[in-house]
């Protein structure tokens, strides 16, 4: 298999397996870190092995695993250092439950949080080029003519803010009328 169809079904598959893990789990940075090892999981192994019949599944099963798998590596870190520090264990441990089925698409709610008025405008658009629009840090840079260590930080302070608003990462869906499916 060419290589090319798969990167861009992938550049395609990943604003909406983001919006769907940012949806789900709330936390914008993790997720995208556990994307990016499902998309690298997936580069590697669709080519060999074929494009499986649910690609968007695959790769919400792959990064919601590595996230958890992430959490409970954290978990269980936090945990030793209370233990070494002869503190009471807190037993805190981050869990989270799906809400959705896989055929919903977050892509929506995703720019909506990557636009969110609280953002400068410069925030705004270099985050949604990132996490919508799947261009890398350098591309962004070289579309913005500046470094990409000043795209990076705007980005990070950018998923910060967010983080630091609490509740915009949960978009509320809107309930069905009555009588409708």
């Amino acid at each position: 298999m060419n290589d090319q169809p798969v990167g861009d079904l992938l550049r395609e598959l990943a604003p909406r397996v983001l919006g769907t893990l940012v949806r789900r789990h709330g936390q914008f940075d993790a997720c995208e870190d556990a994307l990016q090892e499902a998309l690298l999981a997936a580069a590697q192994r669709w080519p060999a092995d074929g494009v499986p019949d649910q690609p968007h599944a695959w790769l919400l099963t792959v990064a919601s695993r590595r996230l958890v798998d992430f959490w409970r590596r954290d978990t269980a870190r936090r945990r030793r250092e209370l233990e070494s520090a002869a503190l009471a264990p807190t037993g805190t441990a981050a869990t989270a439950t799906a809400t959705a089925t896989a055929d919903v698409d977050d892509t929506l709610v995703l720019l909506f949080l990557c636009c969110h008025p609280d953002l400068s405008p410069s925030s705004q658009l270099a985050l949604t080029l990132r996490a919508v629009g799947g261009l890398t840090t350098a591309e962004i840079a070289a579309a913005f003519l500046m470094p990409e260590t000043a795209i990076a930080k705007r980005i990070v302070r950018a998923k910060q803010r967010i983080h630091a608003l609490g509740g915009p990462l949960r978009a509320a869906r809107r309930k069905p009328a009555e009588g409708a499916p």
